[in-house]
């Protein structure tokens, strides 16, 4: 009964889960409050002593809320101000599938195919085809790079004022880990090789912690090394997108030795991106549970992206492979047109009354009716949903 209406399992999971909800939400909003840009040693002790209450155990860090993926590195708040609307708890049920990252395979995500998901929003379209098929009359809609959303975490002025500090600077990003997995690279040999083949020409190196590794021993390399250590904040923080669009803005050139969505925001923010690989860095994901077949493919997209963003790489091919997954500047929607989606899953919502068994049919019948309107709005509305349910 529970799992039939949206409106239900949601209340039902946040009256459950009320006190683990609660001591996640006050330690997010005390990280949030950190600069970890600028002070990295707060945010790391308080990181470590998260990681000894809160994952001694094995466990995951977050709150148990439905649709909480929508939630991770502010992603959902980026979106919904930029639509120019007030930001609150309640988009979560609008947008209840945020594509978080790049998935990079075809496999359709559990979170994508669980029966409240009435709509789905990812960056590019790589597997529009396969989430479409399996899930038939549910809209995706491809927004391109999310970075382009989000606001900037410092002014303008403020800005200007820290890139003449840091001066012409690289930005790089080690391969992360998350709560159910673990990689494998040689660490100092990585310090070494960016510190002195690839700092020499640049004023300043900073290097970007994923929360999870704030206590790794590759950033106290760095650090030795005389590199400056910041990080974007928790997976949970809705200023986490930002202060990423910040650091990528301050750098002048940016490198990793891992997949991952720098990558194609780098690309969107104009900033030459590099692959170091001559220590690739080896990632179990127990979390994931990767056949042997998907840990081929995801080899091999790695393979291309290492040819690709090497010095002299093909801008072509790269282009190519910045719009198949990240949607490129085609995919961008204006104000209007997320104002539009949101209005949508709104009316999804209000007709089915949140059940789930009505989702589909409460679309179709506003596409039906969007293709009779006339008015601005209903042509937008007719363009936006028939393009996200069409499977190619």
């Amino acid at each position: 009964m529970f799992d039939s209406n949206i409106f239900v399992k949601s209340r039902m999971l946040s009256l459950r889960h009320h006190v683990n909800n609660s001591r996640v939400l006050a330690i997010t909003k005390k990280a949030s409050e950190i600069d970890s840009l600028r002070d990295f040693g707060s945010f790391r002790s308080l990181v470590v002593q998260l990681k000894e209450r809160e994952l001694n155990e094995g466990g995951t860090f977050g709150t148990n809320r439905l649709a909480s993926e929508s939630l991770f590195y502010g992603h959902l708040k980026a979106l919904v101000e930029y639509a120019g609307l007030d930001y609150s708890d309640r988009y979560r049920l609008v947008f209840p599938n945020i594509e978080h990252g790049i998935g990079w395979l075809q496999r359709v995500p559990n979170n994508v195919n669980q029966p409240f998901v009435h709509c789905a929003i990812a960056q590019g379209g790589y597997r529009k085809k396969t989430i479409c098929s399996l899930r038939r009359g549910m809209p995706l809609y491809t927004v391109g790079p999310y970075i382009h959303y989000a606001a900037q975490y410092y002014s303008d002025s403020a800005i200007e004022e820290i890139k003449a500090r840091l001066g012409r600077t690289l930005l790089v990003f080690p391969a992360h880990t998350y709560e159910l997995s673990d990689v494998t690279y040689g660490k100092e040999r990585f310090v070494d090789t960016v510190m002195q083949k690839w700092a020499c020409s640049f004023d300043s190196v900073l290097v970007s912690a994923y929360w999870h590794d704030a206590d790794d021993e590759v950033f106290s390399l760095f650090e030795k090394a005389g590199a400056r250590v910041v990080s974007s904040g928790l997976r949970e923080d809705p200023l986490f997108i930002s202060r990423l669009k910040t650091l990528i803005t301050l750098s002048d050139a940016v490198a990793g030795n891992a997949l991952g969505t720098h990558i194609g925001y780098c690309e969107y923010l104009n900033k030459p991106f590099y692959m170091i690989d001559d220590d690739a860095a080896v990632i179990a994901d127990t979390g994931n549970a990767f056949k042997s077949e998907e840990e081929g493919q995801l080899d091999e997209v790695f393979r291309i992206a290492s040819d690709l963003y090497k010095a002299g790489g093909d801008g072509v091919r790269r282009l190519e492979f910045y719009r198949k997954y990240w949607g490129g500047s085609d995919a961008i929607k204006t104000p209007e047109e997320i104002r539009c989606m949101i209005g949508i899953s709104e009316d999804v919502l209000r007709l089915s009354h949140g059940a789930v068994a009505e989702f589909v049919q409460s679309t179709g019948a506003l596409l039906e009716e969007a293709s009779r309107e006339e008015s601005h709005e209903g042509i937008m509305r007719y363009r936006l949903l028939s393009q996200a349910m069409e499977r190619d």
